[in-house]
């Protein structure tokens, strides 16, 4: 979407600014604070509220979110306990770690759902919030109610509703680095049985790192997106909703910036090639609900489609040395219905069915340019004839060498699930959660992937130089595989009274398999290689491995065992929850990147095991003050991994080591997780303003290895965020400042082609916001 287009939303629907809100709406129309005792906490598929869950759970309400710099997902990190969500690359970047379990590349380790319909391919996380009426955060495991790519947990979020809320609302931000934002929504009810929403919403900003090769900022943003939602109730029984939303993010890129090892200091961001990153997105979903006396019935069908386009600068270095360029179409279609019991018996179950067809085609092409010729495909030939100079020269004369290839990888699954929970079992208070999920998954591949080189053999002396035949490969097939999961969780939990109790539980989880299309550029690339060598007489030996054995990575797996305690210590005063967990991991996925540089894969990487503790405070120690803390320890290694990597021995030569990294930690998992959470409300007595809330947060993070070999790491560091909140009837402004110490970290870290690089993190950031509710 065009920046025109996007102020065309915001002007349709500025027309809606004279409508008044209704004065019966279940929400009053001003900008109030809720509270978790406000904010409804159902769930169409739990055997239990929210608050009685036994397990780890964070609810953020819309009182946090309006007091903290909360934009998009990454912002959970500041709330919830032993989750990391690192600030890196681009919006296809939204690597979650729960408990040090994550996923950087492929695939993900957490679900996330908006208004109950599943976000299948973590490219489409990260994407502006706006409107929400909560997100709840289950932590561990869920695989019984949730399957496949839910074994670190867990995010739901819920947007308002037209039905509690009515009138509109408009933010408008600015910030230093170019930053402006708005946001526009109208709630209506039409009438009793029918209500809709629509709204739009821009952001952008100028980025924050330069590209010193270009004199341009590396990562300036702009995105934006619309939504529509229509709510029917014809009876209290039923309801019908209906939501689309757009979302449209372009983007610089990838921010990478050579890191040299020896002095640890992080040169600036340069590289030659084109960074960037376009995504569309498109959701519809459909969500059907019938309530009964004894049960409630409820279906969710829902439609998306992404569409991007990425180029990237492989090297991310001044030289020419090869690029990337990638555009992904994906569509996914999933279906779910579950049928729950709704009566006030001791007894409570939930039963469901999921299916999904997720049909995903990547068109990528890697570019050898100039530089990576000389460097990377030269070399090779010349060490045919190296030592020996009356010998004939093998020369590439092409200046550009593509790898195209186009990857078609269509997963489809379905899944039946049921969960019960008993309570007052056998004495009051004691009961019992069981359930069970049949999972299984297809996925295959088909690829197609070619490339042709020119050379010409040089001849000593004056000879002159002799033609060579044109040298090209192809890699063409098909690939399948399926994954049949049974995943079981049972829980118990003992109550001394309603706000107060004790749990533990063990679950099962999984993280599906798939393949490295990434890996398809080397393999070309060896391919022609090895033919090259054959017509010049000089054979290398086959790779032993298939396609299958070298492209396909396996399932991983978890067992989540944790034992926690959740107590309301003053009655809507003061309350804390602590949970101890164990998690055992079998084959983690690891994102390696290929010897050449030339892309990442996901390999299996033994058995790592992680254990720690986390713990939530919250409490309302005056009227006026509001007091919050979040504390998570993770110690998550290696309980066996073993690999093969390059050497070089006294000669000088380059050989094979096995290389064991047991007992290491598993890298971008923070050791150390902690944020700090306060606010204060001041009351005034003037016609100007109603009360000035004062609101500060502390977000800390570390000790993050970066590495298998933990040779390289961020230590622990913290940043300081403020907000000054003015505000009078239905009007706010907000002074706000984030990273307010200008403090220096590490967001990301990795290696490619025997160099490092960094991208720092951002810094100090500060303006106003202005909400509107009318």
């Amino acid at each position: 979407m065009k920046y025109e287009n996007i102020v065309l939303i915001a002007l349709l629907l500025s027309v809606f600014t004279g409508i008044k809100a209704d004065p019966t709406s279940a929400v009053a129309d001003t900008i109030r604070t809720y509270t978790s005792e406000e904010v409804v906490i159902s769930s169409t598929k739990e055997t239990n509220s929210l608050k009685s869950l036994p397990g780890s759970v964070s609810l953020v309400t819309p009182a946090q979110i309006s007091n903290m710099q909360f934009n998009d997902i990454k912002s959970l990190s500041a709330l919830v306990p032993n989750m990391f969500i690192p600030d890196y690359g681009s919006r296809m970047s939204s690597a979650v770690y729960i408990r040090g379990i994550g996923a950087r590349s492929s695939g993900q380790t957490i679900g996330m759902y908006v208004d109950n319909v599943p976000f299948l391919d973590k490219s489409t996380f990260d994407f502006d919030l706006t409107d929400i009426q909560r997100i709840e955060v289950l932590r561990g495991a869920q695989g019984s109610l949730y399957g496949r790519n839910a074994m670190g947990g867990i995010v739901n979020i819920y947007t308002l509703s037209p039905f509690d809320y009515q009138g509109i609302r408009a933010n408008f931000k600015v910030g230093n680095y170019g930053q402006s934002k708005a946001n526009l929504s109208l709630y209506q009810k039409a009438s009793d049985k029918f209500a809709y929403t629509v709204g739009g919403y821009y952001n952008y900003n100028e980025g924050f790192f330069t590209n010193h090769y270009t004199g341009k900022k590396a990562d300036n943003l702009l995105s934006g997106g619309a939504k529509a939602k229509l709510h029917y109730r014809p009876s209290k029984n039923f309801k019908a909703d209906y939501t689309f939303m757009y979302d449209h993010a372009a983007q610089g890129a990838f921010p990478y910036a050579f890191y040299d090892k020896v002095t640890q200091k992080t040169d600036s961001v340069n590289f030659n090639d084109e960074g960037s990153y376009l995504r569309n997105t498109y959701t519809n979903s459909l969500h059907l609900e019938y309530t009964h006396s004894k049960f409630t019935l409820s279906s969710t069908t829902a439609y998306q489609l992404l569409k991007d386009d990425m180029h990237m600068d492989q090297d991310y270095m001044p030289q020419s040395i090869f690029t990337l360029h990638q555009q992904q179409k994906q569509n996914a279609l999933t279906e779910e219905v579950t049928l729950k019991s709704n009566t006030s018996s001791n007894y409570q179950w939930s039963v469901g069915a999921f299916a999904f067809y997720d049909d995903m085609t990547t068109n990528s092409g890697v570019q050898f340019k100039e530089d990576g010729i000389a460097t990377i495909l030269q070399p090779v030939f010349d060490a045919l004839t190296e030592g020996n100079p009356r010998a004939p020269k093998i020369v590439i004369t092409d200046n550009i060498i593509n790898i195209p290839g186009i990857y078609k990888t269509p997963k489809a699954g379905g899944a039946l699930f049921h969960q019960s929970t008993y309570n007052n079992l056998f004495v009051e208070g004691l009961s019992l959660t069981a359930g069970l999920r049949l999972d299984y998954e297809k996925a295959r591949l088909d690829y197609n992937t070619s490339s042709a080189m020119n050379l010409e053999i040089q001849m000593p002396g004056p000879m002159a130089s002799m033609p060579f035949p044109p040298v090209d490969t192809a890699l063409i097939g098909k690939e399948s595989t399926g994954f049949l999961q049974l995943l079981p969780k049972a829980a118990i939990k003992y109550e001394f009274n309603k706000r107060n109790f004790v749990y533990g539980s063990v679950t099962k989880g999984y993280k599906a398999g798939g393949y490295n299309i990434q890996l398809f550029a080397d393999l070309a690339q060896s391919a022609l290689r090895e033919k090259a060598m054959t017509m010049s007489g000089r054979p290398s030996e086959p790779s032993e491995l298939s396609i299958e054995d070298v492209t396909m990575f396996n399932p991983e797996y978890t067992w989540s065992y944790e034992v926690g305690t959740k107590n309301e210590l003053i009655k809507n005063r003061l309350s804390l929850d602590v949970a101890v967990f164990y998690m055992d991991v079998k084959d983690i996925q690891l994102t390696q990147f290929v010897e050449s540089g030339q892309g990442r894969y996901i390999d299996n990487a033994g058995k790592a095991h992680s254990f720690g503790v986390e713990a939530t405070l919250s409490a309302r120690i005056t009227n006026r003050l509001n007091f919050a803390a979040n504390y998570g320890y993770t110690n998550a290694t290696f309980r066996n991994y073993t690999t093969i990597k390059d050497k070089l021995d006294d000669d000088g030569n380059t050989v094979k080591e096995k290389v064991s990294y047991k007992g290491n930690y598993v890298p971008y998992a923070p050791q150390h997780t902690l944020s700090l959470n306060a606010s204060y409300s001041i009351p005034l007595r003037c016609p100007v303003l109603d009360n000035i809330v004062l609101a500060a947060q502390y977000n800390a993070a570390g000790k993050i290895y970066w590495t298998e070999e933990n040779d390289i790491a961020q230590n622990f560091y913290g940043l300081l965020n403020a907000r000054v909140s003015l505000r009078k009837d239905n009007y706010r402004l907000d002074l706000w400042g984030a990273n307010l110490a200008n403090t220096g970290y590490q967001a990301f870290y990795f290696e490619s082609m025997g160099n490092s690089f960094i991208q720092k993190g951002r810094p100090l950031q500060f303006g106003a916001e202005v909400a509107l509710r009318f």
